[in-house]
């Protein structure tokens, strides 16, 4: 298994016109290498959830797009997702919801390591499934 970061995981799901001048050829190298049957790629959830916050500020793609991005990493032959079932909750969960992704991802894996609860001063958060908002306010 060969691990990708999130620069070449980009350059595999969106067109080469948004990378700077080298995006050509590191694009083609990227499908060459990423389109080879005997291989298989691991995608952390670092890589996720960055891929996933690039596509949505800098390259502002809309949910519904991403929401067909992340389900097709997951689903793909080849690439194997760290915290696979944390990331199809949090998929489920952000389709519908409020707050990023990153959230209820991390919401997700905290959940699956027998957390009761995950405490953010972050209000968009705080919507998202087994998170808590840190607050004196009652």
């Amino acid at each position: 298994m060969i691990g990708l970061d999130t620069d070449v995981l980009l350059r595999w799901l969106v067109d080469e016109s948004v990378w700077p001048d080298e995006a050509p050829e590191q694009t083609a190298l990227v499908a060459e290498t990423l389109g080879r049957r005997d291989a298989r790629f691991f995608v952390d959830v670092v890589v996720l959830a960055e891929t996933v916050w690039v596509l949505a500020q800098p390259l502002r793609q809309r949910k519904p797009m991403l929401v067909t991005v992340i389900d097709r990493l997951l689903n793909a032959s080849n690439i194997v997702v760290d915290q696979r079932d944390a990331a199809v909750k949090a998929l489920a969960e952000w389709a519908t919801g409020k707050g990023d992704f990153a959230d209820h991802f991390i919401g997700a894996i905290n959940r699956a390591a027998g957390c009761t609860t995950t405490l953010t001063f972050d209000r968009k958060a705080a919507y998202a499934d087994g998170f808590t908002r840190l607050s004196r306010e009652p």
